[in-house]
């Protein structure tokens, strides 16, 4: 007979199982966060073609990128433009004139793997054709022509449909076609379903090519508690890599790419590979790094620690439930001078090229700090009457500025007193200030008892960054060995805590402790 121990250990090694198997399928597929190349943050829509793709291919082998484990060449939106009498999608034929079978194949010459955008929508981002109604000859399409990964994003929704609904027949089409697929959704699919129909399944916003953009993205992981869903089989998408594109510091992507690893995002390339620069590439084929991304354990990280908070020194804008009286959450918009006030600080809502929204010291000519109130009390900021004041509420209580929608879209409404302080229209929340620490230090475990760090600089200067072993739940009289991961060095053994010195601005120092 079984004693309470055995039954116990059966349940364990079950449970290794069914960790192991992969949540959407049987197969064994995304057992680590996938690595490649997507299209559209360096190519978009109008730069996308069959040349395009081949050059991507040849690079990724050329520069090594394919030995390191980026082996997915991922096409997004604007490779599609109709359908056949039969239902059938049609590549769009002036960017493929050979066909996407013979570019696919092309593709797996080199020892890489396919991928394809659709939307679970009538239609895609871009207005191409979508696969509502379409999923099970789409699956079977997309196998035929030796698709390995499905990005199913969440544009133009059939009104009433249900994303669960949806994103569930595409994972079991794709299934039933016996071929394995990555199945990679938006954000609005609740977590605790995405992960049953889907192997990754995005944070957040759209990433942009700015430290405050990639930032914030980590941040939402972290305020929706996503780490304990990551496992084998399901990953949290914090979108694609901007390394490369060129409109952060060397510094800013080398942080970039450290908290992806430790976070075990996905990580999918989003430049133009065959014009990679050396410290491109040197941040892209960091083994070390990139071995935490890909520990088997497959654990992301978390924050752990964070020092010298203060409420003076806001970057993020948050919505939060509203608590009466608080000075943090009222904001006056002065119409006479366009400027809207934290009551909280005196500082002034300011705007940034990245879309997020910030305060800041109020400066009469910053035109930044300048705001319109719109038709339906939509706040605009005075430089681009598009653009509005938008509760991020859907994928994170982020506050940030997004294209304007309609007067039934209640995010970007807002209630406004008659001595000029106003709050969202969305029940029960307010606009508050999230307080930035000045250093903060990631971690996750690794296997054979070993644990990754990231040391984050937050401030304005360069700074030594403490982690202890307690913030880690390690025992504080433990001896580790702590390795540099992006110097590559040693840096010795060390009892209750390490402390990283000069960490520079929008920097970070990512170590790897082993026991000693």
């Amino acid at each position: 007979p079984l004693t309470v121990m055995g039954v116990l250990a059966l349940f364990i090694l079950a449970g290794v199982f069914l960790r192991a198997s992969g949540a959407r399928n049987g197969y064994v597929i995304a057992q680590k966060p996938p690595m490649g190349w997507n299209s559209w943050n360096h190519f978009g829509c109008n730069n996308l073609n069959e040349d395009v793709i081949k050059g991507i291919a040849d690079a990724i082998v050329s520069t090594g990128l394919k030995d390191l484990g980026y082996t997915y060449v991922n096409m997004d939106d604007c490779w599609q433009i109709n359908r056949t009498a039969e239902r059938v999608i049609v590549p769009d034929p002036a960017k493929f004139p050979n066909g996407l079978p013979n570019l696919i194949n092309y593709v797996h010459s080199k020892g890489l793997k396919f991928g394809l955008y659709t939307s679970r929508g009538s239609l895609t981002c871009q207005r191409r054709p979508g696969s509502y109604g379409y999923e099970e000859i789409d699956a079977k399409t997309y196998a035929s022509w030796g698709v390995d990964y499905l990005k199913n994003d969440n544009c133009y929704p059939v009104p009433k449909s249900d994303p669960n609904t949806d994103y569930g027949k595409m994972s079991s089409y794709l299934n039933g076609t016996g071929r394995q697929f990555v199945h990679s959704i938006q954000s609005p699919e609740p977590i605790e379903i995405a992960y049953k129909v889907s192997n990754m399944r995005r944070v957040g916003h759209d990433i942009q090519d700015d430290y405050e953009s990639a930032l914030s993205l980590v941040e939402q992981a972290q305020q929706q508690g996503l780490a304990k869903y990551a496992h084998p089989g399901f990953w949290n998408d914090l979108d694609m890599l901007e390394v490369g594109n060129g409109h952060m510091t060397t510094t800013e992507y080398i942080t970039h790419m450290s908290l992806w690893c430790l976070l075990k995002a996905p990580l999918l390339m989003g430049h133009d590979v065959g014009n990679s620069s050396n410290d491109t590439l040197m941040i892209l084929s960091n083994k070390e790094v990139l071995a935490v991304n890909q520990d088997p354990l497959g654990v992301q990280g978390t924050l752990k620690a964070n020092r010298s908070v203060s409420i003076c020194n806001i970057s993020t804008i948050i919505a939060q439930h509203c608590s009466p009286g608080s000075k943090y959450q009222t904001w006056k918009f002065d119409n006479s001078t366009g400027t809207i006030v934290n009551l909280g600080t005196g500082a002034c809502l300011t705007s940034t090229a990245s879309d997020a929204l910030s305060v800041e010291p109020c400066v009469s000519q910053n035109p930044n700090q300048k705001w319109l109130l719109g038709e339906f009390n939509m706040l605009h900021p005075a430089q681009n009457k598009l653009r509005c004041v938008d509760v991020y509420d859907f994928s994170g209580p982020l506050v940030q500025l997004e294209n304007c929608k309609t007067q039934y879209f209640t995010n970007q409404q807002f209630t406004f007193e008659s001595n000029g302080t106003f709050r969202p229209n969305i029940s029960g929340m307010c606009i508050d200030l999230q307080a930035v620490a000045q250093s903060e230090g990631w971690g996750g475990p690794l296997t054979g008892n070993a644990y990754a760090v990231v040391l984050l600089n937050k401030g304005t200067s360069s700074r030594s960054i403490t982690i202890r072993w307690s913030d880690l739940a390690l025992s504080s009289t433990a001896s580790y060995h702590v390795r540099d991961l992006w110097q590559h060095k040693d840096m010795g053994n060390f009892t209750g805590s390490y402390t990283a010195p000069d960490v520079p601005v929008h920097g970070v120092a990512m170590i790897k402790l082993t026991p000693a």
